[in-house]
């Protein structure tokens, strides 16, 4: 893989959907005119700490879902997307192994059969790499990682539809000027509704900018644009994106980075058929505008000409997004703020209603946030994690007041994620979240499991070890786990069923694991040449279903 080179300018971006010719009225390029959002910088603003909403446990008490183990020592950070992704078949998750390893695991929907794949091996250990993922036209997926700020994005596909186990060559993004940079951070946004369907954000090392880049085949990339201005130089902006499906995208974005001494306000912006919008509609600036065209130079949005929904110079002090989400087409955005003096936090969410923001408070603790993330199939749903705690706030009258219930019973969680549909797809998985030790995103100081609640079975890893002389009776080792990699499965029925050359599948033997989730199992004689053999374990209502690769006799 190259390393990054520092390119001299940013390319112009020429994508032929999302460039369209545009009449701005004659407000256009009046700053009066492009701050009329209907909430004002005085309003976002508040010299005195919001109050915490109202909240009530949830009459139903913790949740009947099932908390499963996906993959174990693994991690990912937060401005990837989706991480977590539900398709017509099976819910996708992606992380970065203590080791390095770029991985992607499914979960199929019922049996809960579990796919894992390992996208680059021993790669840098750092859990700003997990990919982001995307369901193609044809139900391939798509996944795209890159180094923190070490190298370009890359992006595989798979070649058989939903299935992890087929992912095809590393890809670079070719024509997006982006193929020698060094990047951090990836999130795939796909619009049905539009020419080039594929939006591509990254942040580039070279000015810790947000890009983005569009295809129409996840072959040609248009040239990267910078979508933001920095206030501050040395400071760059955290953006969240989601797309409405169609041809809308919006975007949730911190002024800076949102450290200790700054005071990092949250900001809205949409871009709709080629043009920036406030809030209310409010046409800031055409993205031919933005990536400069005609001999004009590019020009980036500043934050000010965007919609401020949190005044970081507030008593709440300076805010950082964790996610956005849509609500019958409006956006709604979770965040926390941080004030460095009063060493206070608190989680916040808001909606847009008609072009006004609104929101509530829903926690206030001097315990540094574990995360949140917004179910995105109900975004009256936050799930977050208080104190350790896993947990779900749902609200039925606008973020007026909230109840809430527990979705895991341990105090060692962080960094939740919540499915992302693929169309109208639902799937079993409601959250997803790191569970265990975490000391920090670098060299792979984490012991944490990607951890799901789910409405189904738990997910069942099997690995088998065959002899050399297994097609003539010798053992075959089988261990059963939960998830990849997890603690031991015991007393798991394991069949080994055999196709010999012209004939059907038979059963041929079967065994329980034990207290190490192992079974030895033979075929017990000698098979012809060419048959296959392969190990299944039954789902049962606990447990999902684990199929091996088959093996065929020389």
């Amino acid at each position: 893989m190259r390393r990054p080179r520092v390119q001299a300018a940013v390319a112009l971006f020429v994508g032929s959907c999302l460039v369209a010719p545009v009449a701005m009225d004659s407000s256009h390029g009046d700053e009066r005119a492009e701050r009329s959002g209907a909430f004002t910088e005085d309003a976002a603003y508040s010299a005195r700490p919001r109050p915490v909403a109202p909240v009530e446990e949830d009459p139903r008490g913790p949740t009947t879902d099932r908390t499963a183990t996906v993959v174990t020592d693994s991690a990912w950070s937060w401005f990837m997307d989706p991480r977590v992704l539900t398709t017509s078949r099976a819910t996708y998750f992606s992380s970065v192994r203590d080791t390095g390893d770029i991985q992607v695991t499914s979960v199929d929907h019922g049996s809960a059969r579990l796919r894992h794949a390992v996208l680059q091996p021993d790669f840098e250990p750092d859990d700003h790499n997990a990919p982001s993922l995307s369901e193609l036209e044809d139900g391939r997926i798509v996944a795209f990682w890159n180094a923190h700020g070490l190298v370009p994005a890359h992006y595989r596909i798979t070649m058989r539809s939903g299935d992890v186990t087929t992912f095809g060559p590393a890809l670079e993004l070719t024509g997006s000027g982006l193929e020698d940079e060094g990047t951090t951070y990836t999130s795939i946004i796909r619009l049905r509704g539009a020419e080039e369907q594929y939006h591509l954000f990254t942040r580039r090392s070279s000015d810790d900018a947000w890009v983005m880049t569009t295809s129409d085949d996840l072959v040609t990339w248009s040239p990267a644009v910078r979508l933001f201005a920095h206030v501050d130089d040395t400071s760059y902006p955290y953006v969240k994106f989601v797309g409405t499906g169609w041809r809308t995208i919006h975007m949730a974005f911190s002024d800076t980075t949102a450290r200790s001494e700054e005071h990092s306000s949250l900001h809205h912006v949409a871009l709709s058929d080629g043009v920036f919008r406030r809030s209310d509609g409010t046409a800031i600036r055409t993205l031919d505008e933005v990536a400069g065209s005609g001999g004009e130079p590019p020009r980036p949005i500043e934050p000010g000409r965007a919609t401020r929904i949190h005044d970081g110079r507030g008593a709440d002090g300076r805010a950082r997004p964790y996610d956005i989400a849509l609500d019958d087409g409006d956006p709604v955005v979770a965040f926390t703020t941080g004030n460095r003096w009063t060493d206070e936090w608190t989680y916040r969410w808001m909606r847009r209603t008609d072009g006004v923001w609104t929101g509530s408070t829903l926690d206030r603790s001097t315990t540094d946030p574990g995360g949140i993330s917004l179910r995105h199939d109900d975004p009256t749903r936050a799930v977050l994690v208080r104190e350790g705690r896993v947990e779900e706030y749902r609200t039925d009258d606008d973020g007026r007041s909230w109840t809430r219930r527990a979705l895991s019973s341990t105090d060692d969680n962080r960094t939740p994620a919540t499915p992302w549909s693929s169309g109208r797809a639902r799937g079993p998985v409601s959250a997803a979240w790191l569970s265990g030790p975490y000391e920090g995103f670098r060299h792979g100081a984490w012991e944490t499991s990607l951890t799901m609640s789910t409405s189904g079975r738990a997910p069942l890893d099997l690995r088998a070890a065959w002899s050399r002389a297994w097609a003539k009776g010798g053992p075959v080792t089988v261990t059963t786990t939960a998830g990849v990699d997890g603690p031991p499965v015991a007393d798991r029925t394991v069949w080994l069923l055999v196709t010999r050359p012209g004939g059907e599948e038979e059963w041929l033997r079967s065994g329980r694991t034990d207290d190490r989730g192992r079974v030895r199992l033979s075929v017990g004689g000698s098979l012809p040449r060419g048959s296959r053999a392969r190990l299944v374990v039954p789902a049962t209502s606990a447990w999902g279903q684990a199929v091996s690769p088959a093996r065929t006799s020389s």
